[in-house]
């Protein structure tokens, strides 16, 4: 959660960089967006605010879909609109907060607060669920940054000791269902025909005020976007997809929208506990919802009062249990019952 948008002038030197590599060219949009991505450049709204002021200059010329370089950009003019943007991003102030906050945020109000307004002290588990998913994330990262590297046997073999070695006094898991995890992965890659991945990759929509970094981010040869989000636990068929997973899930196909400047239809949530791959088709309802939950979060961190705990079924169990604040938001719930206590006996 931030007030603002930073701008990183490394991502303007970055697109500057890529358009001059390409001058006198026509290249696709869609192919230059994969290539910003892979140059860790976080939001697309970047490059059209560039491309908006070169072609005031003359210096590219665009039509639908495809971009042409006219010349080399100097470095006077690319100073010259750095500094315009810079001065015009800097006027915006609003809130900009991840997906995962807005889940956060729907599973207990009052916790995300707490983290993230109070920033209370978070006591974490020495050993346990936190560190599980620590391991089952990088070994997604190391796998994907590694499968055009290295065999696939071998990054199967090798991941799940380096990662497990490196958590070994917190996690839980062993090198077995990590690497059993890697290889399904492997597979439904293969099945999917996924021609493009990135992984941990950090998106930025000024649009939407979000920022976030999906787990995987998958292109298939149709051209088609899919985010996969990654969950440590267990997937019940009868339950259902949690609803702060799902919230989480759509806030990232949103960023992907803004980022590719297309329409994402599927997403994906795969289950490490149960090696369940769950799809679900995305649809504006599910986006309107989510955007509904946004809104409320920023009216709830600028009202400038403690909100609420959760209200959901079996919160104690479901959010309390986990919680790393769990000690500050007792506290609350003992000041207030004394105040209560207090006015009850003068009354």
């Amino acid at each position: 959660m931030r007030i603002g948008i930073e701008v990183n002038g490394k991502s303007l030197n970055r697109i500057f960089r890529i358009l001059n590599d390409h001058a006198r060219e026509t290249v696709r949009v869609d192919n230059l967006l994969i290539e910003l991505l892979a140059q860790n450049v976080s939001s697309s709204d970047y490059l059209f605010l560039v491309l908006s002021k070169l072609e005031r200059k003359n210096y590219v010329k665009g039509k639908t879909g495809e971009l042409t370089i006219v010349e080399r950009i100097p470095t006077g003019i690319m100073k010259e609109v750095k500094n315009e943007i810079v001065k015009e991003l800097s006027k915006h102030k609003r809130l900009f907060v991840t997906p995962l906050e807005v889940a956060k945020f729907y599973q207990c109000p009052r916790r995300l607060y707490l983290e993230k307004v109070v920033m209370s002290k978070q006591f974490k588990r020495e050993r346990g669920k936190v560190w599980d998913g620590e391991v089952v994330h990088l070994a997604t990262n190391m796998f994907i940054s590694n499968i055009i590297k290295e065999p696939v046997e071998k990054l199967i073999v090798d991941i799940p000791k380096i990662v497990i070695e490196k958590y070994h006094e917190k996690t839980t898991l062993d090198e077995k269902p990590v690497g059993e995890f890697l290889r399904n992965l492997y597979q439904l890659i293969r099945n999917e025909g996924f021609k493009l991945l990135f992984t941990e990759k950090t998106l930025e929509s000024l649009r939407n005020g979000l920022v976030g970094t999906p787990d995987i981010i998958a292109r298939k040869s149709s051209g088609e976007y899919i985010p996969i989000d990654i969950k440590l636990g267990r997937f019940v068929k009868s339950r259902g997809v949690k609803k702060e997973h799902l919230l989480q899930n759509v806030g990232e196909a949103i960023l992907v929208e803004d980022f590719f400047r297309t329409d994402v239809r599927v997403i994906y949530l795969i289950y490490f506990q149960t090696n369940t791959l769950v799809k679900i088709d995305l649809n504006e309802s599910l986006k309107q919802e989510f955007l509904r939950y946004k809104r409320e979060l920023e009216r709830s961190v600028t009202r400038n009062v403690i909100p609420s705990k959760s209200k959901l079924p079996n919160a104690i169990n479901r959010v309390c249990k986990g919680c790393h604040v769990r000690p500050a938001c007792e506290n609350i719930e003992l000041l207030r019952s004394l105040k209560l206590f207090s006015q009850q006996k003068i009354k």
